[in-house]
């Protein structure tokens, strides 16, 4: 005898209903392994970032410990002498923002801060801020008080220059001196990679070459 007929419809029915129930087993087993190997995946990777986070700080905090050890030392190993100054506010119509002191030629000049006193003192060509990083040009007549003597320096000498604004006092050495001509403006250069530097100029007897002399911070 074999099954009856609606015996046999009901039989393929539940077994199509029991396999449907085992594939949605499988499959939701599945589903969440796949979901479990991404959270620790996820997790995984949150957990080396946090470690890298922490190591780059600790680098981090580790440069700049090195930074300001390093600048400590470097604060230590240069240190800006103040002095108080007594120096007018002016000279005519120009401001007076410092004063260069060359004792080797008795040379004691007021630095006017414009070109244009230069038949009153020393000025100012060009650059930063007295006694700041830079190369800081002073220019002069070849006068008696002024300039004269520049020609009786050598390398190795040195002078100082008081600013009046933040009563800076700083000795800079010469390096260099040499003659160029007037169209020749190398020695107004500002890039000293954060370097302290004076540059002394004037005019050689006859106007047709200039002396220059080049110092740098002691």
């Amino acid at each position: 005898m074999g099954i009856p007929h609606n015996h046999g419809k009901r039989y393929k029915k539940e077994t199509k209903t029991i396999k449907k129930k085992v594939f949605g087993v499988i499959f939701t087993v599945i589903v969440a392994i796949i979901l479990s190997s991404i959270v620790l995946y996820n997790l995984k990777k949150e957990a080396n970032l946090n470690n890298q986070t922490k190591e780059n700080i600790m680098n981090t905090d580790k440069i700049e410990e090195n930074d300001t050890e390093n600048q400590n030392g470097l604060e230590n190993e240069i240190q800006v002498e103040t002095i108080e100054s007594d120096l007018p506010d002016k000279m005519g119509n120009y401001n007076v923002i410092g004063e260069l002191v060359i004792e080797k030629i008795g040379v004691k000049n007021n630095i006017l801060n414009n070109v244009d006193g230069l038949d009153l003192s020393v000025t100012k060509l060009c650059g930063p801020d007295i006694n700041k990083p830079g190369n800081f040009c002073i220019i002069g007549h070849n006068y008696s008080k002024m300039f004269k003597k520049l020609n009786e320096l050598e390398k190795g000498d040195t002078f100082y220059i008081i600013g009046k604004k933040e009563h800076t006092k700083i000795t800079y050495e010469i390096y260099n001196i040499y003659t160029c001509k007037p169209k020749d403006l190398k020695c107004l250069n500002q890039n000293k990679d954060g370097k302290k530097e004076v540059t002394l100029i004037t005019c050689n007897p006859g106007g047709l070459t200039r002396l220059i002399c080049k110092a740098k911070e002691v």
